[in-house]
Protein backbone atom coordinates (compact mmCIF):
# COMPACT_ATOMS: atom_id res chain seq x y z
CA UNK A 1 0.00 0.00 0.00
CA UNK A 2 1.27 3.45 -0.90
CA UNK A 3 2.01 5.58 2.15
CA UNK A 4 0.94 9.20 1.93
CA UNK A 5 3.62 11.77 2.74
CA UNK A 6 2.99 14.90 4.80
CA UNK A 7 2.29 17.92 2.61
CA UNK A 8 1.33 21.54 3.24
CA UNK A 9 -2.19 22.43 2.17
CA UNK A 10 -3.78 25.87 2.04
CA UNK A 11 -7.52 26.25 1.83
CA UNK A 12 -10.72 27.41 3.46
CA UNK A 13 -12.38 25.76 6.47
CA UNK A 14 -15.75 24.54 5.25
CA UNK A 15 -18.44 22.04 6.22
CA UNK A 16 -20.23 19.43 4.14
CA UNK A 17 -22.37 16.32 4.38
CA UNK A 18 -20.21 13.18 4.35
CA UNK A 19 -20.91 11.34 1.04
CA UNK A 20 -20.57 8.00 2.87
CA UNK A 21 -22.85 8.36 5.89
CA UNK A 22 -24.54 11.77 5.51
CA UNK A 23 -23.34 13.37 8.76
CA UNK A 24 -21.96 16.92 8.80
CA UNK A 25 -18.18 17.22 8.95
CA UNK A 26 -15.79 20.16 9.09
CA UNK A 27 -12.69 20.18 6.93
CA UNK A 28 -10.39 22.07 4.59
CA UNK A 29 -11.33 22.79 0.97
CA UNK A 30 -8.15 23.37 -1.03
CA UNK A 31 -7.61 25.51 -4.12
CA UNK A 32 -8.41 22.62 -6.46
CA UNK A 33 -11.67 21.87 -4.63
CA UNK A 34 -10.41 18.80 -2.72
CA UNK A 35 -11.91 18.32 0.75
CA UNK A 36 -9.76 17.16 3.68
CA UNK A 37 -11.66 16.43 6.94
CA UNK A 38 -10.27 17.93 10.13
CA UNK A 39 -9.93 15.41 12.97
CA UNK A 40 -8.44 15.60 16.49
CA UNK A 41 -4.67 15.53 16.15
CA UNK A 42 -4.58 17.22 12.73
CA UNK A 43 -1.87 19.91 12.52
CA UNK A 44 -3.11 23.22 11.08
CA UNK A 45 -1.65 26.68 10.48
CA UNK A 46 -3.72 29.85 10.85
CA UNK A 47 -3.06 32.63 8.32
CA UNK A 48 -3.82 36.16 9.51
CA UNK A 49 -4.50 37.39 5.95
CA UNK A 50 -6.24 34.91 3.70
CA UNK A 51 -4.54 34.66 0.29
CA UNK A 52 -6.77 36.05 -2.45
CA UNK A 53 -6.18 33.03 -4.67
CA UNK A 54 -7.98 30.70 -2.24
CA UNK A 55 -11.48 30.22 -3.72
CA UNK A 56 -14.25 31.57 -1.54
CA UNK A 57 -11.94 33.29 0.96
CA UNK A 58 -13.42 36.69 0.18
CA UNK A 59 -16.93 35.37 0.90
CA UNK A 60 -16.38 34.15 4.45
CA UNK A 61 -18.50 36.46 6.64
CA UNK A 62 -19.92 34.08 9.22
CA UNK A 63 -20.73 35.69 12.60
CA UNK A 64 -18.51 34.20 15.27
CA UNK A 65 -21.44 33.19 17.49
CA UNK A 66 -23.25 31.45 14.62
CA UNK A 67 -20.06 29.68 13.55
CA UNK A 68 -19.40 28.44 17.08
CA UNK A 69 -22.96 27.18 17.47
CA UNK A 70 -22.81 25.30 14.15
CA UNK A 71 -19.45 23.76 14.98
CA UNK A 72 -20.70 22.71 18.43
CA UNK A 73 -23.80 21.07 16.96
CA UNK A 74 -21.78 19.23 14.30
CA UNK A 75 -19.22 18.03 16.82
CA UNK A 76 -21.78 16.34 19.09
CA UNK A 77 -21.35 12.59 19.01
CA UNK A 78 -23.52 9.91 20.55
CA UNK A 79 -23.08 6.18 21.06
CA UNK A 80 -25.23 3.82 19.05
CA UNK A 81 -25.73 0.09 19.40
CA UNK A 82 -28.43 -2.39 18.34
CA UNK A 83 -31.03 -2.14 21.08
CA UNK A 84 -31.25 -5.92 21.79
CA UNK A 85 -27.56 -6.17 22.78
CA UNK A 86 -27.48 -3.27 25.24
CA UNK A 87 -27.54 -5.64 28.19
CA UNK A 88 -24.25 -7.42 27.46
CA UNK A 89 -20.94 -5.59 27.86
CA UNK A 90 -18.93 -7.70 25.41
CA UNK A 91 -21.55 -7.17 22.69
CA UNK A 92 -21.73 -3.45 23.47
CA UNK A 93 -17.99 -3.19 22.91
CA UNK A 94 -18.14 -5.32 19.78
CA UNK A 95 -21.00 -3.50 18.04
CA UNK A 96 -21.05 -0.08 19.69
CA UNK A 97 -20.06 2.91 17.55
CA UNK A 98 -20.04 6.68 17.90
CA UNK A 99 -22.11 8.72 15.45
CA UNK A 100 -22.55 12.45 14.91
CA UNK A 101 -26.03 13.57 15.80
CA UNK A 102 -28.56 11.67 17.87
CA UNK A 103 -29.47 8.81 15.53
CA UNK A 104 -32.28 6.57 16.66
CA UNK A 105 -33.07 3.10 15.39
CA UNK A 106 -35.24 4.38 12.56
CA UNK A 107 -32.51 6.64 11.18
CA UNK A 108 -29.63 4.17 11.37
CA UNK A 109 -28.82 2.21 8.24
CA UNK A 110 -26.09 -0.12 7.06
CA UNK A 111 -24.00 2.54 5.32
CA UNK A 112 -23.95 4.85 8.35
CA UNK A 113 -23.05 1.96 10.64
CA UNK A 114 -20.24 0.78 8.34
CA UNK A 115 -18.70 4.26 8.18
CA UNK A 116 -18.93 4.64 11.97
CA UNK A 117 -17.45 1.17 12.50
CA UNK A 118 -14.42 1.90 10.28
CA UNK A 119 -13.98 5.21 12.12
CA UNK A 120 -14.11 3.29 15.41
CA UNK A 121 -11.35 1.02 14.13
CA UNK A 122 -9.27 4.03 13.06
CA UNK A 123 -9.65 5.62 16.50
CA UNK A 124 -8.61 2.40 18.24
CA UNK A 125 -5.48 2.21 16.09
CA UNK A 126 -4.70 5.88 16.70
CA UNK A 127 -5.10 5.51 20.48
CA UNK A 128 -2.94 2.39 20.77
CA UNK A 129 0.27 3.36 22.56
CA UNK A 130 1.12 0.36 24.74
CA UNK A 131 1.63 -2.40 22.17
CA UNK A 132 2.92 -1.92 18.60
CA UNK A 133 0.08 -2.43 16.14
CA UNK A 134 2.07 -4.96 14.02
CA UNK A 135 2.46 -7.10 17.15
CA UNK A 136 -1.30 -6.99 17.78
CA UNK A 137 -2.12 -7.88 14.17
CA UNK A 138 0.37 -10.72 14.21
CA UNK A 139 -1.15 -12.04 17.43
CA UNK A 140 -4.74 -12.16 16.15
CA UNK A 141 -4.46 -12.54 12.39
CA UNK A 142 -0.83 -13.35 11.54
CA UNK A 143 -0.95 -10.21 9.41
CA UNK A 144 1.70 -7.73 10.65
CA UNK A 145 2.21 -6.62 7.04
CA UNK A 146 -1.08 -4.70 7.20
CA UNK A 147 0.32 -2.30 9.80
CA UNK A 148 1.75 0.27 7.40
CA UNK A 149 0.67 3.85 6.77
CA UNK A 150 -1.37 6.13 8.98
CA UNK A 151 -4.31 4.96 11.15
CA UNK A 152 -6.84 5.63 8.40
CA UNK A 153 -4.89 3.60 5.84
CA UNK A 154 -4.34 0.80 8.34
CA UNK A 155 -8.04 0.67 9.24
CA UNK A 156 -9.02 0.46 5.57
CA UNK A 157 -6.43 -2.26 4.93
CA UNK A 158 -7.78 -4.32 7.82
CA UNK A 159 -11.34 -3.78 6.58
CA UNK A 160 -10.46 -4.91 3.06
CA UNK A 161 -8.25 -7.88 3.96
CA UNK A 162 -9.78 -9.43 7.08
CA UNK A 163 -13.17 -11.14 7.09
CA UNK A 164 -13.20 -11.14 10.89
CA UNK A 165 -13.15 -7.33 10.83
CA UNK A 166 -16.08 -7.12 8.39
CA UNK A 167 -18.25 -9.73 10.12
CA UNK A 168 -19.80 -7.46 12.83
CA UNK A 169 -20.91 -4.99 10.15
CA UNK A 170 -22.37 -7.81 8.07
CA UNK A 171 -24.40 -9.02 11.06
CA UNK A 172 -25.66 -5.56 12.02
CA UNK A 173 -26.62 -4.74 8.43
CA UNK A 174 -28.62 -7.97 8.19
CA UNK A 175 -30.39 -7.17 11.48
CA UNK A 176 -31.16 -3.59 10.42
CA UNK A 177 -32.67 -4.81 7.15
CA UNK A 178 -34.72 -7.54 8.82
CA UNK A 179 -34.77 -7.50 12.66
CA UNK A 180 -36.33 -10.94 13.07
CA UNK A 181 -35.49 -13.71 15.54
CA UNK A 182 -33.03 -15.42 13.19
CA UNK A 183 -31.00 -12.24 12.59
CA UNK A 184 -31.06 -11.49 16.31
CA UNK A 185 -29.69 -14.94 17.15
CA UNK A 186 -26.89 -14.42 14.62
CA UNK A 187 -26.15 -11.04 16.19
CA UNK A 188 -25.84 -12.27 19.78
CA UNK A 189 -24.36 -15.75 19.28
CA UNK A 190 -23.13 -17.68 21.24
CA UNK A 191 -25.21 -15.88 23.89
CA UNK A 192 -28.96 -16.20 24.48
CA UNK A 193 -31.62 -13.48 24.68
CA UNK A 194 -31.67 -13.92 28.46
CA UNK A 195 -27.91 -13.28 28.59
CA UNK A 196 -28.19 -9.94 26.81
CA UNK A 197 -31.10 -8.46 28.76
CA UNK A 198 -29.69 -8.34 32.26
CA UNK A 199 -27.37 -5.32 32.55
CA UNK A 200 -28.65 -2.52 30.33
CA UNK A 201 -26.21 0.38 29.92
CA UNK A 202 -27.13 4.03 29.57
CA UNK A 203 -25.71 6.12 26.72
CA UNK A 204 -23.12 7.82 29.00
CA UNK A 205 -22.01 4.41 30.27
CA UNK A 206 -21.72 3.05 26.73
CA UNK A 207 -19.78 6.11 25.60
CA UNK A 208 -17.37 5.69 28.51
CA UNK A 209 -16.92 1.98 27.73
CA UNK A 210 -16.10 2.75 24.10
CA UNK A 211 -13.67 5.50 25.08
CA UNK A 212 -11.83 3.06 27.38
CA UNK A 213 -11.73 0.26 24.79
CA UNK A 214 -8.32 -0.78 23.42
CA UNK A 215 -7.53 -2.21 20.01
CA UNK A 216 -6.35 -5.48 21.54
CA UNK A 217 -9.53 -5.84 23.63
CA UNK A 218 -11.72 -5.13 20.63
CA UNK A 219 -10.01 -7.66 18.38
CA UNK A 220 -10.33 -10.30 21.10
CA UNK A 221 -14.14 -9.95 20.82
CA UNK A 222 -14.27 -10.77 17.11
Amino acid sequence: MEIKKDVTRIGVVTSRKCPTCGHHEVGLTSKDGSFYPLRPGTWIQILEDLPSQVPGSEAIKIPLEESNQEAEAESEIHPWIPEPVKGDRSLRLKYGVMVKGNIDGGQMNGDIFQAAYIEKLRNLIEREIHIPVPVILDRFFAAPHLASGNPEELALAMWQELEEIRQPVKLVKAWLENPDEERLEDLIQPKSKEDVSANLASDPELKNELEQLSLEAFLSLL
